[in-house]
């Protein structure tokens, strides 16, 4: 893993902020390292992905992700809208939160060739397959939650 593309992937981020993420998201004193990105990610149990679809509509979900340097990697269903949105249009974002920490992160998504392979059956018993997708991150904010004022209570999630 290259903790040293994602920090600079982080720092770029931060210093081509726009204003109302700067001011909100990617300021120093808050934000996250690499390091603490990654693990943030890790500990993570499901972030939200968001695609477009090719009329312009957004469609978010739950995935689960790993974090590898300025990668991320995932698997989605064969037949998933998100998979068709990727086929017309590989920009992606993810976000996740916890007790004030927030992570979001941008990239371009691609199908791994020849990653399609059988998965559990659904619900309805019906045989479903999976495939894998990787995500070369374009932009990162990943901001840690705020030192509880002593005595405060914890932050709501």
């Amino acid at each position: 893993m290259s903790l040293a593309a994602l920090q600079a992937l982080l720092d770029r981020s931060t210093r081509t902020a726009t204003p109302a993420v700067a001011d909100s998201i990617a300021y120093a004193g808050r934000q996250m390292t690499a390091a603490e990105l990654v693990e943030f990610w890790k500990d993570a149990r499901i972030m939200a992905m968001t695609t477009v679809g090719r009329n312009g509509q957004p469609h978010s979900a739950p995935v689960h992700s790993t974090l590898d340097g300025a990668t991320l990697s995932l698997v989605i269903y064969e037949h998933t809208v998100r998979r068709e949105d990727l086929k017309a249009n590989p920009r992606v974002s993810f976000t996740t939160w916890k007790d004030g920490a927030v992570a979001i992160l941008y990239g371009r998504a691609r199908e791994v060739p020849g990653s399609l392979r059988d998965t559990r059956p659904g619900r309805s018993g019906t045989p479903r397959k999976v495939v894998t997708i990787a995500v070369e991150l374009t932009r990162a904010y990943a901001m840690r939650a705020p030192s509880p004022a002593p005595g405060a209570p914890p932050p709501r999630s």
